[in-house]
């Protein structure tokens, strides 16, 4: 069986970036009051912007109106889930062939479930994804089995052929991590780099898990430049042609995005994903 560790578009291009965005983190915009875009304006947004596609948690519910919505933009589609069983993965796979969706991520369990439990999980998974012809990567998240570095590198030592979806906000956060260089962060984190193949858009100051990064020279801005950098490196080092690394901006809305007491967001978040894409166009030419 075919492994799919890579998205790839099947052309003779070189391997290439592919910014998009995720449906989450459109949620409540624009901030602050004013009456919630439609889905064709999230989209229209999106297109407006140069991304690509979006990325969705799709139920029976919202399907049909969520992909014909991107249709209508000339948006591609990823789906995420989170699995405790490979039933999920198998629904979800069935969802993503009918919806003609590009790849799917899983964020797996939970931080109390066994490791070699999550480990049959994420095998079987992939599994039968690949059989599907779609790449399977498995997401770091908070609230997952994933959610710290130590666990991850327990789950890819006994599934060294995972392939990962960095939102490596969340390590930073549970790690409280500054970017100095005697926390060896880059260090720790490198057999997880090392297996990136899709990157999640949002970052952490080490305190907070989202935070506003003005115009991307902030400390915090540069130490996510670099760890995203070396995981674009290392999979630019493997890349064949027709190859796609997907860059998704996932600024969550509140309670993710930090407020003033009466609930009104501080930055603009809209922007603020539009710049993750900018910063991740600076990683991929630095790679």
């Amino acid at each position: 069986m075919a492994a799919f560790d890579r998205l790839n578009d099947g052309s003779s291009h070189a391997p290439r970036l592919r910014v998009q965005q995720t449906l989450w983190g459109m949620a409540k915009l624009p901030m602050n009051g004013a009456a919630e875009w439609t889905l064709d304006e999230k989209f229209s947004h999106c297109k407006a912007a140069g991304l690509e596609g979006v990325e969705c948690w799709l139920s029976d519910e919202n399907e049909k109106e969520v992909t014909e919505a991107l249709k209508r933009h000339g948006l591609r589609l990823a789906l995420g889930h989170r699995p405790y069983k490979v039933e999920d993965t198998q629904r979800l796979i069935e969802r993503a062939v009918r919806v003609g969706a590009d790849y799917v991520m899983a964020q797996p369990a939970d931080a109390y479930t066994p490791v070699d439990t999550v480990a049959k999980l994420v095998t079987e998974g992939r599994k039968v994804a690949n059989e599907a012809g779609l790449c399977y990567f498995v997401e770091t998240h908070r609230g997952n089995f994933t959610e710290t570095i130590p666990q991850t590198l327990a789950l890819i030592e006994r599934v060294p052929e995972i392939r990962i979806t960095a939102d490596l906000s969340h390590f930073v956060v549970v790690g409280e991590f500054y970017g100095w260089e005697d926390e060896k962060a880059h260090e720790r984190m490198l057999p997880i780099l090392e297996r990136v193949a899709h990157v999640h858009g949002r970052i952490s100051n080490g305190e907070q898990v989202q935070v506003d990064c003005g115009d991307g020279t902030t400390p915090w801005a540069r130490f996510f430049v670099k760890l995203w950098t070396l995981a674009m490196k290392s999979w630019k080092a493997g890349a064949d042609p027709g190859d796609i690394l997907p860059f998704s901006s996932e600024l969550g809305p509140p309670r993710y995005a930090i407020t003033t007491p009466d609930g009104k967001e501080i930055s603009d978040r809209w922007e603020q994903g539009l710049l993750m894409t900018r910063l991740a166009q600076e990683a991929w030419d630095t790679a």
